[in-house]
């Protein structure tokens, strides 16, 4: 094999691994958009209940429990997966560079 041949094919070696740095950010970054709108839905107002004011109240007072609940552990997530997509693009920009870097190098062979 040439170093022409090689180097072609590094090219598409480096290629493929920018793809799936950037398939990974994509789903990363579609993991972290759903909890956000899930985040985003728990700040809806609830709809009017058709109760006495006592019991709207404490129906009232248990969603808000519960949404603080559900926020606590949906930050959670948020937290990871926010990581999660800031390494994903962290190794993406690596890929990229690399992948320039050996095109250019092939781009100087020609």
């Amino acid at each position: 094999m040439s170093h022409l041949e090689k180097l072609e094919r590094l090219r598409q070696i480096s290629s493929l691994l920018l793809d799936s740095k950037l398939v990974a950010v994509e789903r990363a970054a579609r993991a972290r958009q759903h909890s956000l709108d899930l985040l985003a839905e728990l700040d809806l107002p609830a709809a009017p209940i058709d109760l006495p004011p006592i019991l709207a109240g404490e129906v009232t007072m248990r969603y808000e429990l519960w949404a603080d609940q559900r926020r606590s552990e949906l930050n959670l997530v948020l937290a990871r997966q926010s990581a999660e997509w800031a390494e994903a693009r962290q190794e993406a920009a690596l890929a990229f560079g690399r992948n320039q870097v050996v095109a250019k190098l092939g781009s100087q062979r020609k």
